[in-house]
């Protein structure tokens, strides 16, 4: 069996970087968070995770809501590229823990800006993520 790369296909240079970690809520910006994750994988050659983060106390019908959302925004995100390795993953939690864990084995965060105010998931998790941390504004989204 052998495998045939596109030309155009991104190198993937396992160890030289991290995963791109997309952090994906259902608030509408979950597209423009995953389009700038996407070009920042292929910018660093690096795998992409998408990671849809959930409330645990959604309803079965708002859980498959937010799951195709979500995972629409992340295919629609990948259109045009080639040869970005990347998975999908849903965790249910609060998102600022949840983000600051997946930034520990992350090269880049990318999440969805809200507000400026203390109580900002963006500012908190950029507070306490130990890798760079995007911000996409929600005019990008």
């Amino acid at each position: 069996m052998s495998i045939v790369r596109s030309p155009s296909a991104v190198p993937y240079r396992p160890g030289l970087s991290g995963d791109v970690v997309a952090g994906l809520l259902n608030d509408g910006r979950a597209e423009g968070v995953a389009r700038v994750a996407v070009a920042e994988a292929q910018r660093r050659g690096a795998r992409l995770r998408f990671v849809q983060i959930v409330d645990q106390d959604l309803s079965p019908e708002e859980r498959a809501d937010a799951d195709q959302a979500t995972f629409r925004a992340a295919v629609r995100a990948l259109r045009g590229y080639r040869g970005i390795p990347c998975r999908f993953e849903v965790v249910t939690g609060d998102p600022t823990d949840t983000l600051v864990d997946l930034a520990r084995s992350a090269a880049a965060l990318i999440i969805g800006a809200d507000d400026e105010s203390p109580r900002s998931l963006a500012l908190r998790v950029a507070a306490l993520a130990s890798c760079p941390v995007v911000a996409v504004p929600v005019q990008a989204a």
